[in-house]
């Protein structure tokens, strides 16, 4: 996530008919940079269901493609035009997140069919897969939980990345070994059972996991890549009838900020002495938030279901001041993106 408020494109990845979406494929969407407000459509590079996006250095773009047989694709945008740099195999079925190391030596796919892919990085652009990380094992919810489902992986340093399994109700630690990661996770930290862990972030010295099945927000320690001490808290500031489903937890100004499906409002989280507490529920006005991106007072939220991407201003007090909306067809990812 970049936290620069002069960013003044954003890409946005959506699902395509190759997976029953709307979208085209990678959306270029203009932002002002004074207000934030959403503008026009730059560019859209037609590719299969680039469900999640991730930024790398020198202007490339990473795109995860949701497919069942899944695949990774870097590329640039220079001229006016796309440029695909390389396509590879993501290491397994349905890949639903990437993360870059630090290092910028390699990048792993969460395959949410079924392991973790580590592929390399030569000259900005994805390579391999150098190895597939796998894991057994299942949890209470039998629609959701009959097998490992990662869907999100995250480098808590320079040597460690944890997988956010949904499935198994685990984090997995692997280590760094030169340019590929420990074939066994070096820790394996259980959540409740039923919590579903989906996506993780960084703030404040400790980890912050949403929870998709439980509805939570679970906060640990982080000491030279291992993980303790889980605070667990509510997704939601104001509880709801319905069953919520958690996404996408996004730094913020003021702490974090949780998008919430279902309630179909963004959570502001506090963040005291390393726990997250929720404190406000923003309406978000469209359906299914599914990713969310911070640049400063400006939220952007991936409205899966009512094919658009909000945007919402907020002051000093988080309430919304402002608002604009760009169309594209079931958008899953939104990232401010360098030109």
């Amino acid at each position: 996530m970049s936290s620069d408020p002069a960013t003044t494109v954003l890409a946005v990845g959506s699902y395509t008919s190759a997976t029953g979406g709307r979208g085209a494929g990678v959306t270029l969407l203009e932002r002002d940079p004074g207000t934030g407000r959403l503008g026009g459509v730059v560019s859209v590079d037609e590719c299969p269901s680039p469900s999640f996006l991730a930024a790398g250095p020198g202007g490339v773009l990473h795109a995860a493609h949701e497919l069942d047989e899944g695949l990774v694709s870097s590329r640039r945008f220079e001229g006016g035009r796309w440029e695909v740099l390389a396509q590879v195999p993501s290491g397994g079925a349905a890949p639903c997140h990437l993360s870059v190391a630090p290092s910028g030596a390699l990048l792993v796919a969460a395959n949410y069919g079924g392991g973790a892919g580590v592929l390399g990085l030569a000259h900005g652009a994805v390579t391999g897969p150098e190895q597939v990380l796998r894991a057994q094992g299942c949890g209470p919810e039998a629609e959701r939980q009959e097998a490992s489902h990662p869907h999100s992986t995250l480098f808590l340093d320079e040597r460690h990345v944890v997988v956010c399994d949904l499935g198994t109700d685990e984090l997995r630690v692997h280590a760094l070994e030169g340019a590929r990661l420990s074939a066994e996770p070096v820790q394996v930290l259980a959540l409740a059972p039923g919590t579903g862990p989906r996506h993780a972030r960084l703030h404040g010295g400790r980890l912050h996991v949403t929870g998709e099945l439980a509805a939570t927000l679970t906060s640990l320690a982080v000491d030279d890549g291992r993980l303790s001490d889980p605070v667990v808290h509510p997704a939601l500031a104001v509880p709801v009838e319905q069953r919520t489903y958690p996404s996408e937890v996004a730094v913020a100004p003021w702490g974090l900020v949780v998008a919430n499906r279902r309630a179909e409002v963004l959570t502001l989280h506090e963040v005291v002495d390393g726990t997250a507490r929720p404190v406000r529920d923003v309406a978000i006005g469209a359906l299914n938030p599914r990713h969310v991106a911070v640049l400063g007072p400006h939220v952007y939220v991936a409205a899966q279901d009512s094919d658009l991407v909000v945007h919402l201003a907020l002051d000093d007090d988080l309430v919304v001041v402002d608002r604009s909306t760009a169309a594209v067809g079931s958008p899953t990812c939104v990232v401010p993106f360098p030109l």
